[in-house]
């Protein structure tokens, strides 16, 4: 399973392209802050659950994943899946074409390793365009007080900030925050934070000395604790991700 899993992430775009070949991995809710995902089966099938519907994806089929949405992965055999992650805010200040010739290159960079061919490639495009024209690819507008908490997680995931007192900072009982906050972005609080910190990881990783550093500075109390929710949402031990990741500037 360690060597199943590649990444590759170009940080003038934010664009990144993950590669699960052979997966048996699941993944449980979780959203996707600010970033659009398509995604081809390349072998094997998966379910896909949604706010709307749960599907399963087969060979050369594609989907997409709209920010903020709500969604889980389960392996009920193995896939072999190729996602194409677009962080719109990267997005915003880059001009398409400029968008269009990076995907062009990471998509040639997998056909070239011989992870996709032409047709699934082809497949990718057609669904990336009928994406971009879609209201679902806008930013949902929250409540005042949930889109600056939810901006405050996405920004210092690492602030020790409990439910409690999440929901004596808006005034309201911890009880209806977490329906109102859920309702809206799709996850409780303390999963929103959780999955927030993990991201935050994940970028952190390749500048820091040690795990235990990374752990510590992304809020986590301990190293243990820190590997068990790292893997739980990136299906990875940190370090093995770290060493299955690409970086291109």
């Amino acid at each position: 399973m360690a060597n199943n899993i590649r990444y590759l992430y170009n940080t003038q775009t934010g664009i990144e392209l993950i590669f699960c070949k052979d997966s048996t991995i699941s993944y449980p809710l979780h959203n996707h802050v600010s970033v659009l995902t398509i995604g081809i089966i390349l072998d094997g099938s998966l379910v896909l659950t949604t706010n709307k519907e749960t599907r399963v994806y087969k060979q050369n089929e594609t989907f997409t994943i709209f920010p903020y949405v709500p969604h889980s992965i389960s392996a009920h055999d193995s896939y072999t899946l190729l996602s194409l992650c677009i962080d719109k805010n990267a997005v915003n200040d880059i001009d398409v074409i400029t968008i269009q010739k990076h995907i062009g290159f990471l998509l040639m960079q997998a056909l070239n390793m011989r992870k996709i061919n032409q047709y699934q490639i082809l497949q990718l495009i057609n669904c990336l365009d009928k994406t971009s024209d879609s209201s679902n690819w806008q930013f949902k507008n929250h409540t005042p007080y949930i889109h600056d908490l939810k901006k405050q997680l996405e920004l210092y995931p690492e602030c020790k900030l409990s439910v409690e007192e999440m929901a004596q900072n808006v005034f309201l009982s911890k009880y209806h925050f977490i329906r109102s906050f859920k309702a809206e972005v799709g996850l409780t609080p303390h999963q929103f934070q959780i999955q927030n910190r993990i991201r935050k990881a994940q970028r952190l990783i390749h500048e820091a000395n040690t795990i235990t550093e990374v752990a510590l500075t992304t809020g986590f109390c301990d190293q243990s604790h820190f590997i068990k929710q790292f893997e739980k949402y990136v299906g990875l031990p940190p370090l093995t991700y770290k060493s299955s990741s690409g970086i291109i500037h």
